[in-house]
């Protein structure tokens, strides 16, 4: 009884905290509410703190010069700064069912992998938030050509450095209850390679469109107050649809390097 209470109340605390800055739409909250609690119940309090850590270094992140990443992605992103439902089924959707699996199992190997998946599932975000705030131009992950910021598919410096810091930021956690140091090593990698996918998923797949008025490359389907021509990658393939797929590849390479290891 006091574990399924103590879930209830750590994560009705943890969307309370959502509800508060704005983060998630209602149907979003709602359904990462339901996450929290299946992650908190069945997989601990060290999985309820990745979850945490996750939720917050997002909510930090969004908030260093706000207006700057508005600013600068404005005219490529779809979405705004809020999440949606279908950006928490991406991203926590696969470590929730890791959790499930593990409490069917019994077996640590799936806590690994929720670790990791939740590691590139930061990793990503932190890489895309805090890249955008780079002074220099970012370059495309195939071409290494200079290109749009913010573009998908497109890569810096400082991204690539805030996607190491938030995946090993999860891989600590996990250390810390577990001190396997091997554990550590996969997670923090995982999710790290985890976000170099996304990229060359987002440069190869990721639909994008042009604005017939202004020229500009861009992943809205309506610009300048006018719909968008087809430009590149495939019509289904949006940000959603690669941040799952990555995610899910991120889960499954930790899978092979546990066999391996």
């Amino acid at each position: 009884m006091w574990p399924l209470f103590i879930s209830i109340l750590l994560s009705f605390l943890l969307a309370s905290l959502a509800h508060f800055k704005k983060a998630m739409t209602y149907p979003a909250l709602a359904l990462a509410f339901t996450f929290s609690c299946l992650i908190t119940y069945f997989g601990g309090i060290s999985s309820f703190l990745m979850l945490s850590a996750v939720f917050l270094l997002t909510v930090l992140a969004n908030k260093i010069q706000t207006s700057k990443r508005i600013a600068v992605t404005k005219d490529i992103h779809e979405k705004g700064h809020k999440k949606d439902i279908m950006s928490i089924i991406v991203n926590v959707a696969p470590g929730t069912c890791a959790i499930l699996i593990y409490a069917l199992t019994k077996n640590s190997l799936w806590l690994i992998i929720y670790a990791a998946l939740m590691s590139e599932a930061i990793s990503d975000s932190l890489a895309s938030d805090i890249g955008v705030l780079s002074k220099k131009e970012p370059f495309n992950i195939l071409t290494f050509k200079k290109s749009t910021t913010g573009l998908s598919g497109n890569i810096s410096l400082l991204g690539i450095i805030a996607s190491f810091i938030g995946s090993l930021i999860i891989a600590l956690i996990y250390f810390l209850f577990s001190r396997d140091f091997i554990a550590l090593i996969i997670i923090t990698l995982c999710g790290f390679l985890g976000n170099f996918i996304d990229s060359l998923l987002g440069a190869l797949l990721q639909v994008k469109y042009k604005c017939p008025k202004c020229q500009i490359i861009t992943e809205k389907t309506s610009h300048c107050d006018t719909k968008t021509i087809y430009y590149r990658g495939l019509s289904f393939c949006n940000n959603d649809f690669i941040n799952l797929i990555s995610n899910l590849l991120s889960g499954l390479l930790c899978f092979i390097f546990l066999l391996i290891f």
